[in-house]
């Protein structure tokens, strides 16, 4: 991918307008190099690497870095891409990576027990060096036979050289029981409910006040 530098007195909604995005190089031991990219092109790379390939980044003027995407912001409104962060690696030196999970077929509880899947985490962090650096882990959902059948963290197979960081006992996804309809009260009609009302009058002529019976018994002696 191919950036040129960007002047300090560049103001980053101007770029935008020409259909340029801003960004900053930045890594360890190394000052951070403000740049620009063609916002298409850069739209592009981040679709296809995510923060979890490797990219070649030529700067002009600067030579050429191996970096990941580290962080990208999105106009809220547009959606228009405004902003990449990369960080410059060591080839030698592990990283931290956050890696995305990606799920394929489908899980026979859902058909079979009406069972309904909830996803917890779409990715995990990995440790290793630059060069081991998985772009994705694919899970296959047709493990999930039954209720309550789940794949955890530790059931992920990581390639050899990737520490996997994430609590292996987490859940990633489980399939859980239709939730029971609520059951709906049927509407009580003007009729039914004046019935109700006189009923409940009646019965309260009917009754005897507290301690009346006994001062009668008490007055006929």
């Amino acid at each position: 991918m191919k950036v040129a530098t960007r002047p300090a007195d560049t103001k980053p909604d101007v770029l935008r307008r020409q259909g340029q995005v801003p960004g900053v190089v930045y890594g360890k031991n190394n000052a951070p190099v403000a740049v620009l990219a063609d916002t298409a092109d850069a739209g592009k790379i981040l679709h296809q690497a995510g923060s979890s390939s490797l990219i070649n980044l030529n700067i002009e003027g600067e030579g050429e870095r191996t970096v990941l995407i580290k962080d990208h912001q999105f106009d809220p409104r547009t959606g228009a891409l405004t902003h990449l962060d990369f960080y410059q690696v060591r080839l030698d030196e592990k990283i931290k990576a956050e890696v995305p999970l990606v799920f394929e077929g489908e899980a026979p509880a859902i058909e079979t027990f009406d069972g309904v899947l909830l996803t917890s985490k779409d990715k995990l962090e990995v440790e290793c060096l630059p060069k081991d650096l998985p772009h994705e882990f694919t899970l296959d959902l047709s493990v999930l036979q039954k209720i309550d059948d789940s794949i955890l963290v530790k059931n992920v197979k990581a390639p050899v050289g990737v520490e996997i960081l994430d609590e292996p006992e987490e859940v990633i996804v489980v399939v859980t029981p239709q939730r029971a309809e609520e059951v709906e009260v049927a509407p009580i009609s003007e009729e039914e409910a004046v019935a109700g009302v006189e009923a409940t009058a009646e019965k309260v002529d009917g009754e005897e006040t507290p301690g009346e019976s006994g001062s009668e018994s008490k007055k006929d002696e």
